[in-house]
């Protein structure tokens, strides 16, 4: 069992001390019960890639395994190889972690991974088309607001959480138990922290199906970038730690 442990502002766990005592006491149990277990610490303080909403993170993975995806999506393949990878290293499949990579990648390349999709997409009764057209078959909005910079300078903080309740406020996620979940709205990230903005440049983009929220959606989005004249201090590591014990 290999276990994500998010860290970050945008994670059940914000600071790096309790997650990682989080993740040593999940490892822990898990090795206790007989399961090999190990726990990696991911970097939660932006969005993994671009995408933040139902049909608009599905429409990013099928573009990842057709490689269609923009670079700045790649952190969601990256990390989703490395926890494979550690899978195999754990089930005794591959001799190395490098092994285990040059594996997914060739099994992704060909095409394999985006055929197994396609079947389990069937095999739970829903559209297998999706893999071959998602535009064509996934709810989405097709006109977004952009959110443009208001000044100069470089991203030096996200508050990834705000964006997650900004976008469940327009129906992406759930505010109330008895709300429904619209997955055509969502939110696409134009930048990531330490890059370079100017006014007027676009920081993202928010596709809502009504209006009035999709404009609070855009100022509350704008407002978790911060703008400084220097980049942040650290420079975020996608996986921060790997715990076996």
């Amino acid at each position: 069992m290999v276990i994500d442990v998010k860290v970050g502002n945008g994670a059940f766990m914000r600071e790096e001390a309790r997650a990682r005592e989080l993740a040593h006491a999940l490892v822990s149990t898990g090795n206790s019960c007989g399961i090999k277990t190990r726990a990696l610490l991911t970097d939660m303080n932006q969005p993994l890639g671009r995408a933040v909403g139902n049909s608009l993170e599905v429409l990013e993975c099928i573009d990842l395994l057709m490689n269609e995806a923009p670079e700045d999506a790649r952190p969601v393949m990256d990390l989703s190889l490395e926890l494979a990878a550690h899978m195999l290293i754990l089930a005794n499949a591959e001799r190395s972690l490098e092994d285990s990579r040059e594996r997914l990648r060739t099994v992704v390349g060909s095409g394999a991974v985006l055929e197994c999709l396609t079947r389990n997409i069937e095999a739970q009764g829903g559209d297998p088309r999706v893999c071959e057209a998602p535009r064509k078959i996934l709810p989405l909005v097709n006109h977004g607001s952009k959110i443009e910079c208001a000044r100069s300078g470089i991203v030096s903080r996200i508050e990834t959480t705000e964006i997650g309740h900004a976008v469940a406020a327009i129906g992406g996620g759930r505010i109330r138990i008895e709300d429904v979940i619209d997955p055509a709205v969502g939110f696409v990230a134009e930048v990531k922290l330490g890059d370079q903005v100017k006014a007027g440049d676009v920081l993202g983009v928010v596709y809502g199906s009504n209006s009035a929220r999709t404009s609070e959606a855009v100022e509350r989005i704008g407002a978790a970038y911060q703008i400084d004249d220097s980049a942040p201090l650290d420079q975020p590591e996608l996986i921060k730690e790997i715990i076996n014990e």
